[in-house]
């Protein structure tokens, strides 16, 4: 499968990294937006690897990080939709 970024998740993406980089480090931000990636690219092989939402949407944990990828499945890519903090209220619409 192909793993496909909207521009709101890639929105969310510049944020973290600028946010992370003011707030803690730029290495920091480095590591964890190449977590975020390799998440994502984790979809590739596994993309039921998220829990169902009842919006058909997915969600997926970064692993070691407070960060939730929400994608679904459209044909044969992943389309991550947002990247939210878990405690952002990331049930709001993309």
């Amino acid at each position: 499968m192909r793993v496909k970024w909207t521009l709101p998740a890639l929105g969310d993406i510049r944020g973290i990294d600028e946010w992370l980089s003011k707030e803690a480090n730029p290495g920091v931000a480095l590591r964890l937006i190449s977590a975020v990636r390799a998440r994502a690219a984790f979809l590739r092989d596994f993309p039921r690897a998220g829990r169902p939402l009842p919006s058909g949407h997915r969600l997926l944990r970064v692993r070691n990080s407070p960060y939730l990828l929400r994608y679904r499945i459209v044909g044969n890519a992943v389309e991550v939709l947002r990247v939210h903090h878990e405690r952002e209220d990331w049930q709001l619409p993309s």
